[in-house]
């Protein structure tokens, strides 16, 4: 690990599924670089400045920055000044690292679980015109903790004929989902999940899709793949859900918002209101995160650690949208169809 980022050693990114946790902080710092340069940087141009910093994290690498965005910057001054991107290489960068490059933002696109969502409604738009209109003016709630029976109520909406039910739902700083519904009661989970799995892997179109195999994350356990594995066979591969498991499930997470709503939980005697605050804050979460590894999205135990260590009370919001039945009434899936069969390439 020669290459450190704000002190963080840097693996090598080489390594099939290494890039994969600094993919989304890669393309924001592109980004970045963008808004205070004003200069757009071409495709073969990211190439080049990806593969400068997978060299610089090989055994021959020794470089530190401060930030992502500083190692984009100087890993695009060392390709111009190194006369990388001169007019003969062009054609060389880009056969040699845009297999790597499309992987590394596959991962941003849709593992990542907000820009899943955000794509699936993007690709939908392209497929199905008549879904611009409904998409575009989906109407978001936000529900608390404490709101269980409204949680409820949204969840368990099914369309009238003709219709299908899109209901965009995010936990804020923890997940987003996208759940499909039909009037004849299928529902449809489609999702991706930072770190975790590609889209493609949960709706069953590439097995190679899982970001934490056996060789890739020691922390994650043999129990944790087991249980992720039925989840997905439950929820995921392009198959509508039971509905019985499905409403037992909806159950716990409104159960999960209400405990975690509970007023006495994390009171102390020293009268400070703010770490009084603070405290039901913490508390609130350690109780949602009990029941985290019964829900369907990434069942293992250090997501359940992370999520119990965020501060202010869990929330979800949820954007129903309604889109005209394109399946004539069959009850089959719009979104599963647009997840990319590879991301990989």
């Amino acid at each position: 690990m020669l290459l450190t980022i704000a002190k963080n050693p840097i693996p090598d990114l080489s390594v099939t599924g290494a890039l994969d946790p600094y993919a989304e902080q890669i393309e924001q710092a592109f980004g970045q670089y963008q808004q205070t340069t004003g200069e757009e940087l071409a495709e073969h141009e990211r190439q080049a400045i990806l593969a400068q910093l997978i060299t610089w994290s090989g055994p021959a690498g020794k470089e530190s920055f401060p930030s992502w965005p500083q190692a984009v910057r100087a890993a695009q001054m060392r390709v111009k000044t190194g006369g990388f991107l001169g007019e003969r290489n062009t054609t060389v960068v880009k056969s040699r690292n845009e297999g790597l490059f499309n992987m590394a933002m596959g991962s941003v696109n849709w593992a990542n679980c907000g820009k899943t969502a955000e794509n699936i409604l993007s690709e939908l738009k392209k497929k199905h015109p008549t879904f611009v209109g409904g998409i575009e003016s989906g109407k978001r709630e936000k529900v608390g903790s404490g709101a269980g029976k409204r949680l409820l109520e949204l969840l368990r909406e099914v369309p009238p004929q003709g219709q299908i039910l899109l209901l965009d739902c995010t936990i804020p700083f923890v997940h987003t989902f996208l759940l499909e519904v039909h009037p004849n009661g299928n529902r449809y989970l489609c999702q991706g999940y930072q770190g975790a799995y590609y889209a493609s892997w949960w709706t069953g179109k590439d097995e190679g899709g899982l970001l934490f195999g056996e060789q890739q994350d020691n922390k994650i356990s043999n129990d944790d793949r087991e249980r992720l594995s039925r989840t997905r066979d439950d929820w995921g591969l392009g198959r509508s859900v039971n509905p019985n498991r499905y409403d037992e499930t909806v159950v716990l997470l409104a159960e999960a918002f209400d405990k975690a709503a509970l007023p006495d939980i994390g009171k102390g005697d020293d009268g400070l209101e703010v770490e009084k605050l603070n405290r039901e804050e913490l508390a609130a979460w350690d109780v949602f995160a009990k029941y985290w590894l019964g829900l369907p999205f990434c069942p293992v135990q250090r997501e359940t650690d992370s999520i119990a260590r965020r501060t202010q009370r869990p929330e979800i919001e949820i954007t129903r949208i309604l889109v005209p039945d394109v399946t004539a009434n069959t009850g089959t899936s719009v979104t599963v169809p647009v997840v990319p069969n590879s991301i990989k390439g």
